[in-house]
């Protein structure tokens, strides 16, 4: 496909050329000849409206145009409205989600040998990002749409969601007993190495990893928020900055200053799983390594529309 400006290709040059062209044109058909000055006619017209819908750099004033652009990337779908404020600044305002994704393992609890847990269990974790976004988008060259933006995105702190898809506990010890975290003391229950991830009294067990709920955002670019023509393609690339994550769950063990024993749903500290077995290693390296992820990459294409 291809656009023809009005401004230099008016439409009784365009129909000469045609003519000029006798493999294509047969002169001696009227009713050729009428079917070509119709598509002359309205190629012109399509070309002039075409061109007329293009915006030059002074027609960005404050809010005086609208877009709405839907967008993938990795921080899932979005959809977002779009407004200049000048040329070389855009604000633009909207909602990504990312579909609730699932991952399912089946986890061996033989090894554990606790009379109170069954042979085996399903865990599944799954996605659960949602975020409004405030982005502030600024064009430094007049000839070019490589934008820089700055804003933030606020939403679930939660990030991923675990779970048991089934009691892992004997339906007597529900509520009452979990997975011992720290090194297990039997002649002294209430020690301060006692560490468990408790089970509610259905024998569940839920955590999840989580962030900030208020993530400021940094990237660059290339397309314009608000297109000059009516339809354009935008491209960004940042990073949200979301802090240190935490995963946490319900937590039991003596409380330090009193001396009581307590179940909080808090984040897990890392330093009190002292349990050698390898899958309580695991857990504690997965910490680690979570804890060390303060940025989410964002990577994202967009359409966007211009309304008005």
């Amino acid at each position: 496909m291809f656009q023809i400006s009005s401004k230099k290709f008016g439409t009784y040059s365009f129909f000469t050329y045609l003519c000029s062209q006798k493999r294509i044109i047969n002169l001696n058909k009227p009713i050729i000849m009428k079917k070509l000055l119709l598509l002359c006619a309205m190629t012109t017209l399509f070309a002039s409206q075409s061109y007329a819908q293009q915006l030059n750099p002074e027609d960005y004033r404050y809010f005086n145009h609208l877009s709405a652009g839907v967008s993938l990337g990795l921080e899932g779908i979005g959809i977002e409205v779009a407004a200049p404020i000048t040329y070389d600044f855009a604000v633009r305002m909207g909602y990504s989600f990312m579909p609730k994704f699932k991952y399912s393992k089946s986890i061996n609890l033989n090894e554990n040998k606790g009379a109170f847990l069954k042979d085996r269990v399903d865990i599944e974790g799954k996605l659960n990002m949602g975020d409004f976004k405030l982005l502030f988008d600024w064009y430094p060259f007049r000839t070019s749409s490589f934008h820089a933006t700055a804003g933030f995105f606020i939403g679930r702190s939660t990030f991923v969601e675990i779970n048991n898809t089934e009691p892992f506990v004997k339906a007597d010890y529900r509520g009452k007993a979990g997975l011992e975290f720290g090194v297990y003391d039997p002649t002294n229950p209430q020690s301060e190495s006692r560490y468990t991830l408790m089970t509610d009294n259905n024998g569940d067990v839920k955590a999840e990893v989580k962030v900030n709920s208020f993530k400021p955002y940094l990237g660059v670019g290339f397309g314009r928020a608000i297109p000059k023509g009516r339809v354009g393609v935008q491209f960004d690339l940042g990073v949200q900055f979301w802090g240190k994550p935490e995963l946490e769950a319900n937590m039991n063990y003596v409380d330090r200053q009193t001396g009581e024993s307590v179940t909080r749903y808090e984040a897990i500290k890392k330093n009190r799983i002292t349990n050698p077995d390898k899958d309580y290693q695991d857990i504690k390296d997965a910490i680690k390594t979570i804890q060390k992820i303060r940025v989410y990459p964002v990577l994202n294409i967009r359409i966007n529309g211009r309304i008005f």
